[in-house]
């Protein structure tokens, strides 16, 4: 798979924990996509509570559905290498159910990190799936 995609979970997270994590996140935010990371050229970029900001190739990719977008792979993984060591931004999930946002430098939480990925800045309100698909150019799947 060539290209950059944004990947959002249409899937339940497995474990009990982060499952009923992503039901609460599809509920809140009345959302099908309980998480999101970005794909590039295959790899999956992504930020998690358990593992914070990394990369992986051991996903199932029939539990996302991708979207392709016209970012260049370089600057993606560029602002990936320099969000490395991020951790997990709990707090800014607060702004979902409280009146304003709180966030920490260095933390991120996975709609902020496609965000980030996509524009080079760090938004200055709630990020949710549906305001990351305005990016793209349709959905493509697995191609």
């Amino acid at each position: 798979m060539n290209g950059v995609y944004i990947a959002l979970r249409k899937t339940d997270a497995p474990g009990l924990v982060p499952g009923l994590f992503s039901r609460l996140t599809r509920g809140r935010l009345i959302t099908k996509y309980p998480h999101a990371g970005v794909i590039v050229h295959g790899t999956l970029l992504h930020i998690t509570a358990r593992d914070g900001m990394h990369a992986t190739s051991d996903y199932r990719l029939a539990d996302w559905d991708l979207f392709r977008v016209d970012v260049p792979a370089s600057l993606v993984l560029k602002r990936f290498a320099d969000c490395i060591g991020c951790k997990y931004d709990w707090l800014s999930l607060l702004g979902f159910v409280l009146p304003w946002r709180v966030s920490v430098r260095h933390w991120l939480y996975c709609y902020e990190w496609v965000f980030l990925a996509l524009t080079g800045e760090l938004p200055g309100r709630r990020v949710t799936p549906e305001d990351l698909l305005t990016f793209s150019k349709g959905k493509h799947g697995d191609q």
